[in-house]
């Protein structure tokens, strides 16, 4: 059973139910208001809502515009026993014509993910795990780590089974980081690939990450940007990608990130 409980973040499940308008009364109105009064709940629902687009008013001057007169030549100069509407069945020039648009727009919504696809694929720098990543972490507050044991042994073992993963070393004193907690080492996935997030807790930023994942891009030296209103410093080696993000301030994650680079290339 779903523990419905006020102060729980809905599930997804239970926000793609409200999506499709499945609650009843009382419980739409309760995540209605978390949504209002919740960062978090607001951030994870809007994630959840975007395939709500409006499609429709988007495709609506390309349907004003659609050839009819052309689409319309083109059934009267088909052969009459094509052409003609047989009765009995849910066709006519009026379905011609929508169909042949239908068609259109089809074409017109392959290539543009055709095109984004090739754009992705583009990208040298991997942002798209990285962008999969800090929509991920946006989602963490303190609370998410506090009370996550900091035991040696434990984590010890997380560092070994994350490593084997990726196929790489991770001892603790290589990704340990000055005055910050390290609270967990675990694996994800992305795309089909392990991929690595070692979570610390910063007492005056709050969380912070550093997330790895196998990558044949290359060695790239490091580079900074922001997501989700956190600093990023990302770079590269000869077999993985690295990221580590968080709310500190661009030049302490800069330092942090290659004190982590140096001890993990050495």
């Amino acid at each position: 059973m779903i523990d419905h409980r006020q102060d729980q973040m809905p599930s997804d499940e239970l926000l793609v139910a409200f999506l499709d308008g499945e609650l009843d009364d009382a419980e739409r109105l309760r995540i209605d208001t978390l949504i209002n009064t919740d960062e978090t709940v607001s951030t994870r629902f809007e994630f959840l809502s975007r395939s709500e687009m409006p499609f429709y008013d988007a495709f609506e001057p390309l349907l004003e515009n659609a050839p009819t007169a052309n689409l319309e030549a083109i059934l009267q100069g088909l052969p009459s026993s094509i052409a003609a509407e047989p009765a009995g069945k849910n066709w006519n020039r009026r379905s011609f014509i929508a169909a042949a648009i239908g068609l259109v727009l089809v074409g017109v919504v392959a290539d543009r993910a055709y095109i984004e696809m090739q754009d992705a694929s583009s990208e040298s720098d991997g942002s798209e795990w990285r962008a999969v990543v800090a929509e991920y972490l946006s989602l963490y507050t303190a609370d998410t780590l506090a009370n996550l044991t900091s035991d040696e042994s434990s984590q010890g073992q997380q560092l070994r089974s994350l490593g084997d993963s990726l196929g790489l070393s991770l001892p603790a004193e290589a990704v340990s980081l000055p005055g910050i907690a390290l609270k967990r080492a675990q694996v994800l996935q992305y795309d089909g690939k392990p991929l690595g997030q070692i979570a610390y807790l910063d007492p005056a930023s709050g969380p912070l990450a550093l997330c790895i994942i196998r990558s044949s891009k290359g060695p790239n030296s490091p580079r900074a940007e922001q997501r989700h209103g956190m600093n990023v410093v990302y770079w590269s080696d000869q077999a993985h990608g690295y990221m580590l993000i968080g709310h500190n301030s661009a030049d302490q994650l800069t330092v942090l990130a290659e004190r982590v680079r140096t001890a993990l290339s050495t």
